[in-house]
């Protein structure tokens, strides 16, 4: 392991998933909430460390590793207490057909890894998707109480609120100087932020805590969508007050410049519509005139004012001049060309041979094709039966979710599940043209809300089935 991993690596490992285990035994969604809350400010922290310490590369890469420790250990933790479950109890392990098409898609990725004519660059890009994957398990997994689960939702909010607010601070203040002495660049000396060119006019775009611009657009989509299904199902000055945050998450999304993002956003509120309008439209008929009217007023004002934003910020500008062109745009070229290399060669072109990809094994070892789109990498890497069971597994989660959205009646499932339904639309629209689904922070949010949102549902049976009174003898 030392050889593998490094002796940094091996310290932060055993230090981290210790203390995950100890604090995990008795309260797991601590721990994984914790994770969660976190884990957007790892490049960050990464970045601080680098240019502001006299660490070596190896030591704040170590540090940076102890996401995947932390996941780690608690899928350890949560595998033994179901071993001691099904020994004491005689619990037979229930899997569905969704768990089952999860499996297949796996299986494939994992035999076209063994297939790949490069075994460390295909171990590398499995991993990638993998490790993430991990947190969709362990929220199915854990159970956590009413008030643990508002509690951590009112932090994700903060912490959503940090992150747009560093996001408008830089674009308004920050220079390329700026971006190089906070470390800001990539693994090649390059910036992390590209420039935007609006109008002719160059305008950097921000990463803030986390990876990249685009995946900065992708976290303030979700948590723009967070702020409005809590709003839709909050009462009073705290519904106001959410509308107010999910305008700063857009206007920092809309200064990230990711045309990506913005139009997942547009399908993420479709989808959110098509969850609410029942439920909006019955509780809107129940007030009186003067609530009407209000109501109104307030939604009214809400889109108003991210129309507003789009326009100022300049982003409704770049997003028309991207559709002026978009039949020679650089995106919808790189997608075509994709469909159509998958149309004559479906087996695609082997685990961990696509390019562009993150980790520093993957650059180094090239790729055999460049295409930007993770949907399309995964066609490309594990073939079109791969790319059709990851397919397959997110519409019936996603299908689930839906079902579970109708039935829940605890405000805070029903943010849970709702943003999960509309964040994962959108964002599977996004990528179709970013290749961010190995971006950590990102899919530890996504993976955390497929997971919880899925079994939403039973969260609220077993708290119910708590509160019920004993029975009297």
């Amino acid at each position: 392991m030392l050889v593998l991993y490094g002796t940094a690596t091996v310290i932060v490992g055993a230090v981290v998933g210790t203390l995950a285990l100890l604090v995990g035994w008795r309260r797991p969604f601590l721990v994984v909430s914790t994770l969660v809350l976190l884990v957007p400010f790892r490049d960050f922290t990464t970045r601080w460390m680098y240019v502001h310490t006299d660490l070596t590369i190896e030591q704040v890469t170590a540090v940076g590793r102890w996401w995947f420790v932390v996941i780690a250990a608690m899928l350890v933790l949560v595998s033994a207490r179901w071993v001691v479950r099904v020994r004491r109890l005689r619990e037979p392990l229930r899997l569905d057909w969704v768990d089952a098409l999860a499996g297949l898609a796996l299986l494939i990725g994992a035999v076209q890894t063994l297939v790949s004519p490069s075994l460390p660059a295909a171990f590398t890009s499995f991993r990638g998707y993998v490790q993430p994957f991990g947190v969709y398990i362990l929220a199915r997994a854990l159970r956590p109480g009413r008030n643990e689960l508002r509690t951590f939702l009112m932090l994700w909010l903060l912490a959503g609120i940090v992150i747009a607010g560093l996001a408008i601070y830089q674009a308004v203040a920050w220079t390329e100087q700026d971006y190089r002495e906070q470390g800001y660049v990539r693994q090649d000396g390059d910036l992390v932020v590209p420039y935007a060119w609006i109008g002719g006019e160059p305008f950097l775009r921000p990463a803030s805590t986390v990876s990249g611009p685009n995946e900065l657009g992708l976290d303030l989509l979700l948590m723009a969508l967070l702020a409005v299904t809590w709003s839709l199902n909050a009462r009073g000055s705290w519904r106001i007050l959410l509308a107010g945050f999910s305008l700063l998450f857009v206007a920092g999304m809309a200064l990230s410049y990711s045309r990506s993002a913005a139009l997942g956003f547009v399908f993420a509120l479709g989808g959110l519509a098509l969850l609410s309008a029942g439920r909006v439209m019955s509780f809107f008929r129940s007030m009186d005139t003067r609530r009407k009217l209000r109501a109104v007023l307030v939604g009214a004002g809400v889109f108003v004012a991210a129309v507003i934003i789009f326009a100022a910020t300049g982003l409704a500008k770049y997003m028309g001049e991207t559709l002026g062109g978009l039949s020679g745009a650089y995106h919808i070229l790189d997608s075509s060309n994709a469909i159509g290399y998958l149309i004559r060669h479906p087996q695609g072109v082997g685990m961990g041979l696509v390019e562009p990809k993150g980790a520093l094994a993957l650059i180094e070892s090239g790729g055999t094709y460049h295409v930007e789109g993770s949907i399309f990498q995964i066609g490309m890497e594990m073939g079109v039966w791969g790319l059709g069971a990851w397919l397959a597994f997110w519409g019936a989660a996603l299908a689930r979710i839906y079902r579970n959205w109708h039935r829940l009646q605890t405000p805070e499932l029903r943010v849970v599940a709702g943003s999960a339904f509309a964040g994962w639309l959108g964002s599977l629209v996004a990528f179709l043209f970013l290749p961010l689904m190995q971006s950590i922070s990102l899919m530890v949010w996504l993976w955390f809300l497929l997971g919880a949102g899925y079994q939403s549902d039973r969260f609220e049976a077993d708290w119910n089935a708590s509160e019920q009174p004993a029975a009297v003898p």
